[in-house]
């Protein structure tokens, strides 16, 4: 069997959907420990309304934040899946009914004449990054709706091979953090990528956002350990969630890397708002659907 273009319109659609109005239950258990762990009075505030808020969405099924970004998605297209129509086609018809039915805010302009597709398409959005699986039947669709607020933070840094590279990505990262401050609607969830070429380590960082369990450290154990020590190194400068103090800055620091050039090392920084708006679900060959993030 072959998986059809309308199985993965339908699917995608569900997956906006959801990513636009309902935090991944991984990442409102996030929040909660947080607002038990947080002591700064300011701080637990903030991270009552936004549950409160995020609460609200769910239940009336409201977009969780007034930017309901750029839409994109993350494809991991195992080696042994059918694939049957326009899959890229699917994908723009999941984004126009999503905007429609949400509704999603139309965001969507040509750079230049910023002219408005009232559709969140055109001009080569949704973006859609592709990976292959060996050996598996299934295509796997992480739905993102990535706001602007973080979006807009990302940095790139190029690390030369006689600095010391450790320190130098701990540097990329805490100076990122000093310059954004509250910016980035914390607390936030920071990607990093490291190695590759210009583009692929933010590619490397933006998928480290979406690393799942919320929480869970790179297989790497010098990577883990790193993982770690920037997180504490984060939460203890004191902005707190968005930015008026407190503990609990970042959830999560995600590392991922890649092979590099011998002469320098990139090194991508992105970030991921509190509102962790992302859905993931599998379509077999056999035509069997496993939602991930949010279960029917």
């Amino acid at each position: 069997m072959s998986i059809s273009e309308n199985t993965v319109e339908e699917v995608a659609y569900r997956l906006l959907c959801k990513a636009a109005t309902e935090l991944p239950a991984g990442m409102r258990q996030a929040l909660e420990r947080a607002y038990e762990k947080e002591q700064n009075p300011v701080a637990r505030g903030h991270l009552s309304a936004i549950l409160k808020s995020s609460q609200i969405s769910k239940e009336k099924g409201i977009p969780l934040c007034q930017d309901t970004g750029i839409p994109l998605f993350f494809l991991d297209l195992g080696t042994k899946c059918s694939l049957d129509g326009n899959i890229n086609q699917a994908l723009i018809n999941a984004v126009k009914r999503a905007t429609a039915d949400v509704p999603l805010r139309h965001n969507i302009t040509h750079p230049i004449s910023h002219v408005n597709t009232d559709t969140n398409t055109g001009y080569r959005i949704p973006p859609v990054y592709t990976d292959l699986i060996d050996g598996q039947d299934y295509l796997e669709i992480t739905a993102i709706t990535k706001g602007l607020g973080s979006e807009a933070r990302s940095t790139e840094s190029m690390v030369l091979a006689s600095e010391d590279t450790v320190k130098a990505i701990k540097k990329c990262v805490l100076d990122e953090v000093r310059m954004v401050m509250g910016d980035p609607c914390p607390p936030v969830i920071i990607g990093v990528g490291v190695g590759g070429v210009a583009d692929y380590n933010l590619k490397l960082a933006k998928r480290a956002l979406f690393r799942e369990p919320i929480g869970a450290h790179n297989p790497d154990p010098e990577i883990a350990a790193l993982e770690e020590e920037l997180l504490n190194a984060i939460n203890s400068l004191n902005i707190g969630p968005m930015g008026f103090g407190g503990n609990t800055y970042a959830i999560a620091v995600n590392i991922e890397i890649a092979g590099k050039h011998t002469g320098v090392t990139p090194v991508g920084v992105t970030l991921q708002c509190w509102a962790h708006r992302y859905s993931k679900a599998r379509i077999y060959n056999d035509g069997s659907i496993e939602y991930l993030t949010h279960p029917i």
